[in-house]
């Protein structure tokens, strides 16, 4: 055997200037990793998550049920609806007005969407303009204001109702609205205002026309009830159906043998006879001749 070396105390090293800072930052760094690292995969974890409760319903279902909870204490707080007040309803179904509300026995008196329900009312075909108001502590008063239909107007194979602005209302039960202007082809409803000055004008003798044909988007042509057809110019409407009510007023021309009545050409009018008066006039015309002639 040998006899063992023993160690000799040395005196440790001194310390490198800057050492402990280094090694302090490293320990600062290594645990700045560590919270984002736990922070990065805590927010995947709560994406993952929420995307699962969104894609199975139970954050619908959560939040149906909290409200409908929430509605029936207000409820039962004596806030729910126990008269809905309609007015201004003429030509709307009640069966779709309530529809459009949307209610149900014992909804309180906050719970409902107040845009959305009028949103759906002004959808309606009839419905210009829907006001509800809640008045306190049971009651929903629904004030409704809805077009007025002024003409027909025929165009794309069907019939609509519009409205003074030209607007389409309905296709759908208009059999009580047959006295009103027909109007026919792309682009009349767009004029409407020129009809409805010419019937504002002489409605004794607009009330004669049978329906208003728009000639390439640009004049009417004004087919009477009599079969008499009247071409209005482009431009000088007002004044060419002005003539025509002279001529009625002091000629009957409308009872004449007339098919058409041309105004078209500027401080002109041309007249076009149906066949049989035309061969009539020939006729006289030939007979005058040789009257002459004898």
């Amino acid at each position: 055997m040998w006899p063992l070396k023993t160690k000799k105390n040395t005196p440790s090293k001194p310390s490198k200037r800057g050492e402990k800072q280094t090694q302090s930052l490293i320990r600062r760094r290594r645990l700045s990793l560590t919270v984002r690292g736990i922070g990065l995969v805590t927010a995947c974890v709560t994406i993952v998550f929420s995307v699962y409760i969104w894609k199975s319903g139970l954050f619908q279902i959560w939040t149906v049920e909290t409200k409908d909870s929430i509605d029936r204490q207000i409820a039962h707080a004596g806030l729910s609806i126990g008269e809905v007040r309609i007015t201004g309803q003429k030509e709307t179904d009640i069966k779709e007005i309530r529809n459009a509300l949307a209610l149900y026995d014992g909804q309180s008196m906050v719970s409902f969407d107040l845009d959305a329900m009028i949103e759906r009312l002004e959808s309606l075909p009839w419905v210009k303009r829907a006001v509800i108001t809640r008045i306190m502590p049971d009651i929903l008063d629904v004030s409704i204001t809805e077009n007025i239909a002024v003409a027909f107007w025929q165009a794309r194979g069907k019939i609509y109702l519009i409205n003074q602005m030209g607007e389409i209302i309905t296709d759908e039960n208009t059999e009580k609205f047959i006295g009103l202007p027909h109007l026919v082809g792309q682009g009349a409803n767009e004029h409407l205002a020129e009809i409805l000055i010419m019937k504002s004008q002489y409605p004794d003798l607009f009330a004669k026309v049978k329906s208003s044909v728009r000639i390439g988007n640009r004049r009417w042509d004004l087919n009477f009830h009599n079969g008499i057809k009247i071409k209005l110019p482009e431009k000088g409407y007002v004044l060419a159906w002005q003539k025509l009510y002279e001529y009625e007023n002091n000629q009957k021309i409308l009872a004449k043998e007339v098919l058409i009545v041309d105004f078209r050409q500027q401080g002109k009018t041309v007249l076009r006879l149906t066949p049989a008066e035309a061969e009539r006039r020939r006729l006289t015309n030939k007979i005058d001749k040789k009257a002459e002639n004898i």
